[in-house]
């Protein structure tokens, strides 16, 4: 540790006497900013995952995941030549445009007297790709406007401000949903993105955090070269293969609790409301993590050991899980994996964006939050559905996880060796 990096303390409040005076104003925006964006997509997640429990559970969700990642195939390059000809401050105003709009349409098809299946196909198809392009275009964000040092005291603040926004969101929906309805809480959620995308827009005016280039020059390139980079690239390599494993471990448990829903509860507001608290529940972890570990984590370990060390607390919770082996554990493990992956994994997984090029954290990054992300989801919800059809136990379904769990830990241990600091740091050309 260096004399410009101090020793980082738990405090709260000394994590924000750390922040230099130039970096607290970007630092709020962005928290306030991504408190919108997860606010707005945790008040409609609720909805998706009782559509999906209720159109079938484990055996309908490999057919919406395939949909989805077709989704995302045909949208990527779309977005990637948005990425390619325009400057940031064009494109993100367009994306996040684009996906206000989309929710004007989802609220009044939820208002209409559709089949449950179809619709459950549209929302969750929609949703499904609105949540990474919206977060993945956020982050590429971050890392666009604060540099190496700036990221490490920053990106606890900014998570911490997305976290509050993913208690507040599941809470909403489970207080309003019963009296307002479906359609009226897309509605709400369409006003919380709107938000974000106007302090999204106050940010870019700043220009770069901790350097003096704004970055506002168009990033160029080919739009396929994030898909190629992430091949070639030894680092994107390894970030991508690890968002395989945090996917499988999800996906398997978002399995299991959809068909407990389906089993345990009802109604459409029932199990709403079930999968709102339980998103409160992941979301308090998250908050816990943030406000005492992420930066502590960071400048004492590194990113790679601060991702290293709860995927190897979550072996042994999974191997607990596989001992004990009662149904409403999965829920248990989903709340603590989750919690796990979004307070502490992910900050420290988004700062290592920072130390790769412009084109790298638009292009590749939205490849690999978008594109491999929805394919591992379809891998792994096809993997489980086949497991429940073979009458896999609970035990060996946690066994699994914690498979996984451990390839994640050995890869994230060392992965600071790949930063490209001794190498020329530019994307394949096509």
């Amino acid at each position: 540790m260096t004399q410009s990096d101090p020793k980082p303390q738990l405090s709260l409040a000394a994590i924000w006497r750390d922040i230099n005076v130039d970096e607290r104003k970007a630092a709020l925006l962005s928290a306030a900013c991504f408190f919108c964006v997860l606010t707005s997509y945790y008040i409609l997640r609720p909805i998706r995952e009782q559509f999906a429990s209720a159109a079938g559970g484990s055996q309908a969700l490999p057919g919406l995941f395939l949909n989805v990642f077709i989704v995302m195939l045909v949208l990527t390059p779309i977005f990637g030549a948005l990425f390619t000809r325009f400057p940031r401050r064009i494109f993100v105003p367009v994306i996040y445009a684009f996906f206000c709009g989309c929710m004007a349409v989802i609220a009044w098809l939820l208002s209409q007297p559709i089949d449950v299946k179809l619709m459950a196909k549209i929302y969750y198809i929609w949703l499904s790709v609105f949540n990474l392009f919206v977060v993945s275009v956020f982050w590429s964000c971050m890392t666009d406007v604060f540099d190496v040092q700036s990221a490490k005291r920053v990106f606890g603040i900014v998570a911490l401000g997305g976290t509050i926004g993913a208690i507040a969101g599941p809470n909403i929906a489970a207080l309003l949903v019963k009296p307002l309805g479906l359609s009226a809480m897309c509605l709400v959620a369409l006003g919380f993105l709107a938000v974000a995308l106007l302090l999204l827009l106050a940010l870019f005016k700043q220009g770069k955090v901790g350097q003096v280039e704004k970055n506002e020059q168009i990033i160029g390139g080919s739009i396929w070269s994030g898909a190629i980079a992430t091949l070639n690239d030894p680092l994107l390599r390894r970030l991508a293969l690890l968002l395989l494993c945090a996917d499988a471990i999800s996906s398997v448990l978002y399995t299991l609790q959809s068909d407990y829903a389906k089993t345990e509860f009802v109604t459409n507001e029932a199990r709403t409301q079930f999968f709102a608290w339980v998103d409160v529940a992941t979301n308090t972890t998250q908050i816990l993590l943030q406000v005492f570990l992420v930066r502590y984590m960071l400048s004492r370990f590194g990113a790679g050991r601060a991702m290293s060390i709860p995927y190897t607390l979550n072996v042994a919770a999974f191997l607990m899980i596989a001992i004990i082996a009662a149904p409403i554990l999965v829920s248990v493990g989903l709340i603590l994996s989750r919690g796990v992956g979004y307070g502490l994994v992910g900050p420290a997984r988004e700062s290592i964006y920072t130390h790769v090029n412009r084109e790298a954290r638009f292009k590749a990054k939205n490849f690999i939050d978008t594109v491999v992300w929805r394919g591992g989801d379809l891998l792994s919800i096809t993997m489980t559905a086949w497991m429940v059809e073979q009458g896999a136990t609970l035990t060996q379904f946690a066994l699994v996880c914690a498979l996984f769990a451990l390839i994640a830990a050995l890869l994230s241990w060392n992965i600071e060796k790949l930063y490209p600091t001794n190498r020329e740091n530019k994307l394949p050309s096509t």
